[in-house]
């Protein structure tokens, strides 16, 4: 591969820079291998219910067996937005923007849903104004489904981002695997800027267009 006008010693430097990235995609694609050979995780205790936070039924009431739909899979990524917040983590609407446009690629082969600490009416009203419109939304606030798969603290406000994939076996439900960590490796925003020159910019979360004062107040300080 070459490219207008670049010099030997660019070729050089990128080549021996691709081989470590041709290694780092056999590593993930090796640790996926791993993932999926996962024995089982703890059964569904309970077939917690939640309520819809979409355009047109928003309150309903939705089990998390009814999530799955036809699909044996179900991703649901818990971003932080509690009872009492202003606004959501930007960090975690940032994913949430990036996930929405994701969500008609990944339901071909999995259930994808978001879920919220805050009451339906509450996240319905902040997916209408930053327009996501795809991926399925619901509310956990009657629930105990964050604090039992650790994403809440000692209150209902203090919620904590995660992501949680079960598996359908016939008709019991497993957890399959949590991110026990960071989000980093399906985040378009931290990943692109990854490419560039400048590298990640030195912040503590994206930028963003709004002031989310709980998250910054009792977070972020």
């Amino acid at each position: 591969m070459r490219f207008p006008n670049e010099s030997r010693a660019y070729r050089k430097a990128r080549n021996l820079l691709l081989k470590e990235e041709q290694q780092l995609r056999a590593k993930v694609k090796s640790v996926a291998a791993k993932r999926r050979k996962l024995p089982l995780g703890g059964e569904l205790q309970e077939d917690y219910v939640f309520q819809w936070a979409n355009d047109g039924k928003v309150g309903r009431n939705v089990r998390l067996s009814t999530l799955f739909g036809d699909k044996k899979t179900l991703l649901i990524y818990s971003f932080m937005f509690g009872p009492h917040w202003d606004k959501p983590c930007p960090s975690c609407t940032s994913l949430m923007d990036g996930f929405d446009r994701t969500w008609y690629s990944v339901s071909r082969n999995a259930a994808f849903v978001a879920i919220a600490k805050a009451p339906a009416r509450k996240i319905n009203a902040w997916a209408r104004k930053r327009g996501w419109s795809q991926i399925p939304l619901v509310s956990g606030f009657k629930s105990t489904y964050q604090a039992d798969y650790g994403h809440q603290g000692d209150t209902d406000d203090d919620q904590l981002a995660g992501m949680n994939v079960f598996r359908k076996r016939g008709r019991k439900i497993f957890h399959f695997w949590a991110a026990e960590g960071s989000l980093d490796t399906v985040w378009p925003y931290w990943n692109l800027m990854d490419l560039t020159p400048e590298g990640r910019p030195d912040i503590p979360t994206p930028p963003q267009d709004f002031r989310p004062g709980f998250f910054e107040k009792h977070y972020l300080d």
